[in-house]
């Protein structure tokens, strides 16, 4: 009888493995090997056509103590996140209690307040891009209304140029944080704000003080979420500054592209994607953490 479940359970192992192996390999060709491949080459220098030179840690030791860049564009991708993170779950929320409160077309809103979302990146940079230029639908309206005073060249002073950004990518992803809170929204017991109503709490006192608590996890989950997605950022400062004025908008991702691909340093693009790399394994083990199913997984 222990032979026969043996096998049967050697059996079972196979056919997951099985099962599993297709994606495996895929990921070990397309993720594990081309990530080992630029730990490799962070060791060398390599112009992409010539043979690699070895050069132990230099390329990490100039990075770190005299790259200006580097340091320049990581606090560019700090302030990015942080803007992009507290904005969209700001407005997200905002959204999602106006359609929980069903106003008047909240089926509508609903519907408008996603579509940004599933715009390529690309075409919203363009677009906006093209709106903040020195000539643009957003110098025109400044204008009309006799407000040239405001008027600015937009991507041509540092901290405009990132705020700029920083609200474009609020008025695109807001509907993400927006269905995750709608959701958290529509389980919380109605009782619990009947009971509230009846003891004299506002709308505002009722979200304030039921609402934000109950849904404590879930933003909890949505911030590192969102720290993830906006550390991605790459399409918005590529289409609309390229990094410009004098390097200050760079982020770590167009820095990358810059050192690979305008430059054809190589190896020195790969110390900064295992900085890049490092990074978002530490938010994907908070978020681990906070959501809980790394414990979910261990259990079984």
């Amino acid at each position: 009888m222990k032979r026969r479940l043996r096998i049967n359970r050697t059996g079972e192992t196979l056919i997951s493995w099985g099962m599993l192996a297709p994606a495996l390999i895929l990921i070990s060709i397309f993720i594990i090997f081309p990530a080992l491949q630029s730990v490799a080459i962070s060791f060398f220098r390599w112009n992409g056509y010539t043979e690699w030179r070895f050069n132990g840690i230099q390329n990490y030791i100039e990075m770190f103590t005299r790259d200006r860049f580097f340091y320049q564009a990581f606090i560019n991708t700090v302030i990015f996140q942080l803007g992009a993170t507290f904005g969209t779950i700001v407005v997200g929320f905002i959204l999602a209690v106006i359609i929980d409160l069903k106003v008047k077309l909240w089926k509508t809103y609903r519907i408008i307040y996603f579509l940004p979302y599933v715009l390529a990146q690309f075409a919203v940079a363009t677009l906006w891009g093209t709106i903040f230029s020195p000539i643009g639908l957003a110098n025109s309206i400044l204008e009309k209304l006799n407000l040239e005073f405001l008027q600015v060249a937009w991507f041509g002073i540092p901290w405009v140029a990132k705020a700029v950004m920083i609200f474009v990518a609020i008025w695109q992803y807001s509907s993400f944080p927006m269905i995750f809170f709608l959701a958290g929204m529509q389980n919380i017991d109605e009782e619990i704000y009947e009971a509230a109503q009846i003891d004299g709490a506002t709308k505002l006192q009722r979200i304030i003080k039921i609402t934000v608590p109950l849904m404590k996890n879930v933003i909890s989950i949505i911030v590192v979420l969102q720290l993830i997605l906006s550390f991605k950022v790459f399409t918005y400062v590529y289409v609309m500054t390229e990094g410009k004025p004098a390097g200050k908008t760079h982020v770590l991702g167009t820095l990358l592209y810059r050192f690979a691909f305008e430059t054809n340093r190589f190896g020195y693009s790969s110390v900064l994607s295992i900085i890049m790399l490092i990074m978002a394994l530490i938010f994907a083990i908070i978020y681990l953490r906070i959501s809980g199913y790394g414990e979910t997984l261990r259990r079984r």
